[in-house]
Parts: C-alpha cells; sequence; structure tokens
C-alpha cells in the first residue's frame, strides 16, 4: 500500500474545521492531524493511497479555494517526517545542522520530506506555527555535503511559492546549540 499525505492550510478555523469532515467523507484517508495554528488559521493532515489523498484535495479545494492558503499531496512519505512531527527523532550522531523555515505548514511538510529523501540526513524536528508567530520550521542534521543538498532541496518548493522565510546551514555547530535544539 503505497502511503501519501495531504496537507492544507486555511486561513479560516470555521471553513478548516468543516473540510476536515469533507476529506473523510470524500475518500478513504485517515487524520494524521488537525488544529488551530497562530494566527488564527487551521491545518490538516491525513493519510491514505495517493488516489484517495488526491481525490480529498480536489474536492476541499473546489469547495473552500477561497480559504486555502497552501495544500500538497506527498507520496511515499518517509517515517522519519512524522517522527519529527510528534517529537520522537532518533539522531544518529549529532553533525552539521540546516534550518529551514517557512510560512505553511505544507510547505515545511514538503521541505521535511524532500530533505529526508535527498540524501541521508536526521529529521531533528519539524514544528508547525504553534508558538512560532505562524511561521514553521524543519531542523535536519548530517554530514554538511548532506545537509546543504538536502536543505537546498528542500528549499525548492517553498522558494517557488513564496512561502520560504529563510533558511541556515551550520557547519560544525557547537555541542551547546545541540543540547538547546536536541
Amino acid at each position: 500500500m503505497e502511503r501519501s499525505i495531504g496537507v492544507v492550510e486555511f486561513r479560516s478555523i470555521a471553513v478548516g474545521i468543516s473540510a476536515v469532515d469533507a476529506i473523510v467523507k470524500a475518500s478513504d484517508v485517515k487524520i494524521i492531524d488537525a488544529k488551530t495554528i497562530c494566527p488564527g488559521k487551521y491545518y490538516v493532515i491525513f493519510a491514505g493511497m495517493v488516489s484517495a489523498v488526491k481525490n480529498s484535495i480536489n474536492i476541499v479545494e473546489n469547495e473552500s479555494k477561497d480559504f486555502i492558503i497552501d495544500s500538497v499531496v506527498i507520496p511515499n512519505v518517509y517515517e522519519q517526517v512524522f517522527a519529527g512531527l510528534t517529537g520522537t527523532s532518533e539522531i544518529r550522531q549529532p553533525q552539521s545542522i540546516g534550518v529551514i523555515e517557512t510560512l505553511t505548514s505544507p510547505s515545511i511538510i514538503w521541505a521535511a520530506d524532500a530533505a529526508i529523501k535527498a540524501t541521508d540526513i536526521d529529521i531533528v524536528e519539524v514544528r508547525i506555527a504553534r508558538a512560532l508567530g505562524g511561521k514553521n520550521i524543519c531542523v535536519i542534521n548530517g554530514a554538511l555535503s548532506d545537509v546543504t543538498e538536502s536543505v537546498n532541496t528542500a528549499i525548492q518548493y517553498p522558494q517557488e511559492k513564496g512561502f520560504l522565510v529563510d533558511y541556515e546551514i551550520i557547519a560544525a555547530p557547537h555541542k551547546d546549540l545541540y543540547r538547546a535544539i536536541l
């Protein structure tokens, strides 16, 4: 079974809550997460077969397009993305760090998935707009060359859409930085 996720961010909490119902009624998908986020937005992450996820996204986009800030369908999502979202990531060895900052939840999840698929890195954390003023971050760890390549790949979608805030690559960070972010 191919695992795919859909992520949609709304500028209306009421529309977002209603969309969750439409998403699960439209196709055989499972809600992974659905919450209010700063500042007064709502997002939903759901999973299923690629065709089911695409169908639910299409229905919600047709019904609520004026309230959608961003949406993506990501096929074959790596498990490390979910570990990053839930704070259960395992870091093999602290090395270089990459930080990606975006304006939307779909763009940061897309970035995290693209980063992990690009090279052999670890996802430290994926934080969605809670206590971040509506911004989102993804922190990755690995060899400097891998982190650099993964960040360059990960920023493509948010950059094309105008949702990229910034990114940083930190080679050989001080051990205190690891204590602060892990």
